[in-house]
């Protein structure tokens, strides 16, 4: 049996938070760890007991950012009350997400670009997220009973992903209207009858 869960120290904590921004900004690939160090003034020797190594650290950052981001989404979609409504309530809050200015993208999307082997620790948690967020998405089209799913939930990830995307050569405004109007046309003709 174990005990309670120890508090992080604080140390740990301004390590995760300095690297965080520090990827987002930087980069994960060319942000080294003595930056990190210096950064959250912290030493290595203080990272490595957090994290064993730079990959565990991006894998906690990125699990976090998950969790953020699974909680935002139910908050959300707590007002509504049928699947049908939750699922638009979901579109919404990533349109609203997309639209927000000064945000630099997706952590997820932006280690997914950096780390592109399927056996790396950090593609493992992005694929992982990915396929979470895709597996929310269908389990409210069957709840609602969408005609296809699988489609469903294919159609309106990629169509979060492409406005997420988007933002840079777009801009927020109108990556948002797009992926509102795509959303739209997507779930309409998923519920129509025939």
């Amino acid at each position: 049996m174990s005990g309670p869960v120890a508090a992080k120290p604080k140390a740990a904590e301004r390590i995760q938070e300095a690297a965080r921004e520090l990827f987002e900004r930087q980069g994960i690939r060319a942000t080294g760890i003595e930056e990190v160090c210096r950064v959250a003034n912290a030493t290595k020797m203080s990272l490595y007991r957090a994290y064993p190594s730079k990959d565990a650290l991006v894998a906690a950052i990125l699990a976090e950012d998950a969790a953020e981001h699974d909680a935002w989404i139910e908050e959300a979609m707590a007002h509504a009350t049928t699947p049908l409504e939750r699922l638009r309530a979901l579109v919404e809050a990533m349109a609203e997400q997309v639209a927000e200015p000064g945000v630099c993208g997706c952590p997820m999307l932006m280690a997914q670009a950096e780390f592109r082997d399927p056996c790396h620790p950090t593609y493992q948690v992005v694929a992982t997220f990915k396929r979470g967020a895709r597996q929310q998405i269908r389990d409210l089209a069957v709840a609602a009973e969408a005609r296809d799913p699988d489609q469903l939930a294919d159609q309106l990830s990629l169509a979060i992903e492409g406005a997420i995307a988007a933002r840079s050569y777009l801009g927020e405004d109108r990556a948002a209207a797009a992926l509102r109007s795509t959303a739209a046309l997507l779930i309409d003709a998923a519920f129509a009858q025939s």
